[in-house]
């Protein structure tokens, strides 16, 4: 069951009231939902001062351990989470809890994820671990049966889409009125969906590329050490991990799709995407809720093999043959 931000803190504050706040939270949510509120407001609750609007970095202390993917993969290291197994067993004051806090929990590498699961089952005194994702299915499931999980509803209306989506989108509403289907159909999807991520990984690279060479500009002369070298790969890194975050966004959106289709058999009115529901509406008349609902398992499938060393192009071609063909 998902809730609104407000709903969520004020089930946490009752929970404080009574005493029964868990040592373990996994704060579920697409972005924008609030997760990093609801974090800022268990810390609060911890003995913490907090400003309004501060960011989860701004929380950092000898307290309050925060880490994030920074790796040049983007994924979180097993060294980041040794750090934060030193910081919980340091003494605490009395009223004060000592939290550990992993935005995008899924990103951590199988090492990570196995030594944090020790500190799940034997948490230090005084402690609360607080873990941050819009992706929980990547997260073990051991970890995930440790945790009280706080699940955040999106804002309210249609999500907001990022412009590269958008003729992918139209491709797709122009498939399903037309009824097309088999090789060609699935063939076309897929290289407007590879197209899409193209021009998205173009526009991201040129960012990043950019703003590395404004800092060039403004640091060259003024520090010494190996700074830049460090900032360049920090962009490369950002640099990954932004295409991932669009590539899943792409993701969501064929699950988008298909749950509508679903959900208009169902007679449901809020959907995902209401400006297509022309087309989505031809899905659900044509096609079975099995057929739906094994669509809905290849997308499913997809951003799973997505997740290992598998070859892109060729999950691609494989998942658009099931879910169209």
């Amino acid at each position: 069951m998902s809730f609104s931000l407000s709903k969520a803190i004020e089930l946490l504050d009752l929970a404080e009231a009574k005493g029964r706040l868990a040592h373990a939270y996994l704060i579920i949510g697409p972005k924008g939902s609030g997760k990093a509120a609801v974090a800022r407001h268990l810390v609060e609750l911890g003995g913490h001062r907090v400003a309004a609007d501060a960011s989860l970095e701004s929380l950092r202390s000898s307290m309050v351990a925060v880490i994030a993917p920074e790796s040049k993969s983007r994924r979180i290291v097993i060294g980041s989470i040794r750090g934060v197994e030193h910081s919980l067993h340091m003494a605490a004051p009395a009223g004060v809890t000592k939290f550990a806090i992993i935005q995008d929990a899924d990103r951590m590498l199988p090492q990570a994820a196995n030594a944090f699961l020790k500190t799940l089952e034997e948490p230090p005194a005084a402690s609360r671990l607080l873990l941050l994702t819009s992706r929980s299915e990547q997260i073990l499931p051991t970890i995930l049966s440790r945790c009280l999980q706080v699940t955040l509803a999106g804002a309210s209306g249609p999500p907001q889409l990022s412009p590269v989506v958008g003729p992918f989108l139209e491709k797709l509403r122009a498939e399903a009125l037309q009824g097309r289907s088999g090789f060609s159909g699935s063939m076309t999807l897929m290289n407007e969906f590879s197209t899409a991520l193209k021009s998205a990984k173009a526009a991201i690279t040129k960012a990043n590329e950019e703003a590395y060479k404004a800092e060039v500009a403004h640091y060259k002369n003024k520090i010494e050490g190996d700074y830049l070298a460090q900032r360049e790969e920090y962009y490369e890194a950002l640099t990954a991990s932004d295409y991932l975050e669009q590539r899943n966004e792409m993701i969501e959106v064929l699950l988008m799709w298909f749950g509508d289709a679903l959900r208009i058999q169902q007679g449901a009115v809020q959907l995902d995407l209401p400006e297509f529901s022309a087309a989505t509406g031809r899905l659900a008349e044509t096609k079975s809720t099995d057929w739906l609902c094994r669509r809905i398992g290849a997308v499913e499938k997809l951003r799973t093999d997505l997740t290992t060393n598998v070859f892109e192009a060729l999950a691609l071609e494989v998942a658009f043959l099931k879910m169209f063909a």
